[in-house]
């Protein structure tokens, strides 16, 4: 009888201590490890800091994305409407569809801004929607040089609000959360802070400002070809934006070398911009003979659209590569920063 009663003690004692084993943390050698389960106190806060950075910078990135397109739509909705006030009526269908497109894309930029914090102001988001309203509300009625000046306050009421996304992606994560920087060391882990600027600069400030002049080569050339003339004061205006676009043409052939020299081919469609470029200056030789010259203007207005078109959609291609890269190099941050062991605080 106390056999049994011992025998029953014995396994009462042992399952209680297998009970106790399962849940302590083990190592990989069955022994436990007291230290290794996660701790929830201060460390947790280093974590949220930099979580609340990172999402913030995920919003600008795509807020940067849906105005790059709202940017795209308003430079062709310009363009088109400079045709037609001209006289091409074969740019009616697709204006009427770009129209609806472009409403639907500044309400889904109200919605973002409004949705991501203080990242645009709600001034901003009011001038931007002012700016629409005073542009799509009886366009037709307009004088030309008034549909022109208004899109282009529009748009740069938006290259300005690209400007300011953007200087929410130049400081490091770990300097806005007060760390300092990953060692020199691991510098080859992840992307060199040099690299970071030059392509936020080029793809956020350098490109779009020269996409822009020859958006409005375009929309000028395109009116002035369709209308068969040029008044004095539509041609200060292209004869000023096209000795421009030959200024940063320069600045962007520069830079381009630069950032084939240090990104690798990370920029894939980069290479390509030397053929566009000859392309941008057979089009400006084309304006400049073609439309800049006293008497009567026979240039093709199709022609000059489409052609200002395909040399602006590529240079918004590598705009939008440029950001895409600029994203890789923000997750590949957080990756860098928790294997790096930063010690909680």
């Amino acid at each position: 009888m106390h056999q049994g009663a011992a025998y029953l003690a014995d396994i009462v004692e042992l399952e209680a201590e297998l009970c106790s084993m399962n849940t302590q943390p083990r190592t990989m050698n069955g022994q436990i490890n007291v230290s290794s389960a996660p701790e929830s106190s201060g460390t947790s806060i280093l974590y949220e800091r930099y979580y609340t950075v990172y999402r913030r910078r995920q919003d600008a990135l795509n807020l940067i994305r849906q105005l790059n397109r709202t940017i795209k739509g308003a430079q062709r909705h310009r363009g088109m409407s400079m045709g037609l006030l001209g006289g091409n009526d074969m740019f009616r269908n697709e204006f009427q569809s770009l129209h609806a497109e472009l409403e639907r894309r500044i309400l889904l930029l109200q919605s973002m801004a409004q949705s991501g914090g203080n990242l645009l102001s709600e001034r901003d988001q009011q001038n931007l929607a002012s700016a629409w309203v005073t542009i799509s509300r009886d366009w037709q009625e307009d004088s030309v040089i008034d549909n022109y000046e208004l899109h282009c306050h529009l748009i740069e009421q938006s290259l300005s609000m690209l400007a300011s996304l953007s200087r929410e992606l130049e400081q490091p994560i770990q300097e806005a959360i007060g760390e300092s920087s990953i060692p020199a060391n691991e510098a080859n882990n992840y992307p060199s802070r040099f690299k970071h600027l030059e392509v936020l600069h080029f793809t956020s400030r350098l490109l779009p400002a020269v996409v822009e002049q020859i958006g409005r080569i375009r929309a000028l050339g395109t009116y002035s070809a369709a209308a068969g003339y040029l008044d004095a004061h539509h041609d200060s205006k292209l004869r000023y934006v096209i000795q421009c676009t030959r200024v940063n043409n320069e600045k962007l052939r520069h830079q381009i070398k630069r950032l084939e020299g240090i990104l690798d081919g990370d920029i894939g469609l980069l290479s390509q911009l030397k053929s566009y470029e000859l392309k941008l200056m057979f089009l400006l030789n084309m304006v400049e003979t073609d439309i800049l010259h006293e008497g009567a203007v026979n240039a093709d207005s199709n022609r000059i659209y489409n052609l200002a078109t395909d040399i602006i959609d590529v240079y918004l291609v590598i705009v939008d590569n440029g950001i895409d890269l600029i994203n890789q190099w923000h997750d590949a941050d957080m990756d860098q920063w928790l294997v790096s062991g930063i010690a909680p605080t």
